[in-house]
C-alpha cells in the first residue's frame, strides 16, 4: 500500500471521536482498499480539491494513491453510483457536473424525504436525541468551511435517526455528498453558516416542543431557501467563468 492510503489506515486507529459524533456515525469493522480509495477520492471531490469536470486518469491516480488499478476501478464505480463521477472509458472518467436543474431537483428530493423523516422522528425523540442535536449545532458555530458539510450532515442525521429509516438515510447521505461540494463554496462566500445555525436552533426548539407541524414547515423553508441561494451563487459563478473563458 502507498503512503497516503497507509496513513489513512493508521488514522483509523486514533482515539475514538466524541460520543455525539460517534453515535451519529455507523461503525465499520473493516475497510477494504477499495473503500479507502473511494473515501479519499470522495473527500477530494467534496472539498473541491478535484474540481467538477476534472479528469480522473487511472494511471495518475493509482500512482498518487499508491494502489493498483483494480481497487481504483472499483472505487470509481462506487463514486459513479453516488453521482460524483462519470466514467467515460477504461482509462478513468471525470468528476460529474450537476446542472442547475439537477441541483434544484436534489433539493426537492431532500425536502420531500427529510420533512417526512422528521415527522416520523419527533414523536420518538428522547432527551439524548435533543442533546445530540445541540452538540452537533454547537460544533458548526465556528463556521469552519472544510468541516461544515460533514457537520451539517451529522446534524441532519441526528434529526432523522429516531425515525428508524436506515435505507432512506443512506440515500440522503449520497445526496448531501453530491451537494456539499457546491454548498461549501456558497457557505464560504456568503457566511451562510450563521443563518443555517440560527435555523437549526429553531428546529431544535420545535423538536423539543414536539411541534411536528412547525418543525416540518421550518425544515422545508430551511432546505428550499438554501436551494434558492445556492442556485443564485452557482449561476453567477458559472456565468463569470464562462465570460472569462
Amino acid at each position: 500500500m502507498g503512503t497516503k492510503i497507509a496513513s489513512r489506515r493508521a488514522a483509523k486507529r486514533e482515539p475514538a471521536p466524541p460520543a455525539t459524533a460517534k453515535a451519529a456515525r455507523k461503525r465499520l469493522k473493516r475497510q477494504t482498499t477499495t473503500d479507502l480509495v473511494a473515501e479519499e477520492l470522495r473527500n477530494r471531490i467534496v472539498s473541491g480539491e478535484i474540481a467538477e469536470g476534472e479528469a480522473l486518469l487511472q494511471e495518475h491516480l493509482a500512482s498518487d494513491l499508491g494502489v493498483s488499478r483494480i481497487p481504483l476501478r472499483e472505487a470509481l464505480r462506487q463514486l459513479e453510483a453516488e453521482g460524483l463521477v462519470t466514467l467515460t472509458s477504461h482509462r478513468g472518467g471525470v468528476v460529474s457536473i450537476l446542472s442547475l436543474d439537477q441541483v434544484r431537483e436534489l433539493f426537492e428530493i431532500r425536502t420531500c424525504l427529510e420533512t417526512w423523516l422528521l415527522g416520523l422522528a419527533i414523536p420518538k425523540m428522547v432527551a439524548s436525541d435533543l442533546e445530540a442535536l445541540e452538540a452537533a449545532n454547537e460544533q458548526m458555530l465556528p463556521g469552519e468551511v472544510s468541516q461544515w458539510g460533514e457537520l451539517n450532515w451529522l446534524f441532519h442525521l441526528a434529526l432523522y435517526r429516531p425515525a428508524g429509516r436506515e435505507q432512506t438515510l443512506q440515500l440522503l447521505r449520497r445526496i448531501h455528498h453530491n451537494l456539499d461540494r457546491y454548498l461549501r463554496v456558497h457557505i464560504a462566500t456568503t457566511s451562510g453558516w450563521r443563518k443555517a445555525s440560527a435555523e437549526h436552533r429553531n428546529l431544535i426548539e420545535s423538536c423539543r416542543d414536539r411541534d411536528v407541524r412547525r418543525a416540518t414547515a421550518l425544515l422545508d423553508a430551511h432546505i428550499m431557501n438554501t436551494s434558492a441561494e445556492l442556485l443564485e451563487t452557482l449561476a453567477k459563478r458559472r456565468a463569470k467563468a464562462k465570460g472569462s473563458s
